[in-house]
């Protein structure tokens, strides 16, 4: 009975302190990867009954590893050169059923079956994009989603990365009365011997 008791309200909970859609129990994950550039691809793996099994995204050229259930069939959703993802809506019962992703150019994707609780996630600003996905599963499925919105990453340019030759010693100084380099704004002052 307890058991049914403790399932039953994991069922009926959402997460909100981490902005999670759906239920949103089970393991949670933070899809790493938004230090490489901006989102460039979507693959959803969806299960046989229409279900979301697990997601990856692709920064750059890289994909990241897949977070969720195992199985499902992938699919996937390829941005254009500066196209970014403005605005995610699905549906979720125990499991998310349903994604529908919207980019600024108005193209959309739709993964899944749309059934059950309907979700929508925005940027909370103007000119603000997708970073990032977070979420939870089990071992069925993604049980909850979240969503990292903010301004795209800046690109640095090739001058940026440019760094002048110096010398091996350039930026160190020998500490009076040792005779070894230190970085400067060494902390203390080191003893004096006689």
């Amino acid at each position: 009975m307890l058991l049914f008791l403790t399932v039953a309200l994991l069922f009926s909970l959402p997460c909100s302190a981490q902005e999670i859609q759906g239920p949103g129990f089970g393991s949670y994950f933070y899809i790493k990867g938004e230090e490489l550039g901006e989102i460039q691809g979507i693959r959803v793996f969806v299960g046989i009954l229409g279900l979301i099994k697990g997601i990856q995204l692709r920064f750059g050229d890289h994909w990241t590893p897949r977070y969720g259930a195992p199985g499902g069939h992938a699919q996937e959703f390829l941005l254009q050169e500066g196209e970014h993802v403005t605005a995610v809506d699905g549906s979720s019962r125990a499991c998310i059923w349903h994604l529908r992703w919207t980019t600024s150019r108005g193209r959309q994707a739709s993964f899944g079956s749309a059934a059950g609780m309907r979700f929508s996630a925005h940027p909370p600003s103007p000119g603000q994009q997708l970073l990032t996905v977070n979420g939870q599963h089990w071992f069925f499925c993604l049980s909850g989603i979240g969503f990292k919105w903010g301004f795209a990453p800046q690109k640095m340019s090739s001058q940026a990365l440019t760094v002048a030759p110096q010398e091996p010693t350039a930026g160190l100084r020998k500490v009076s009365g040792m005779g070894l380099p230190f970085p400067l704004g060494f902390p203390f002052q080191m003893p004096r011997h006689a």
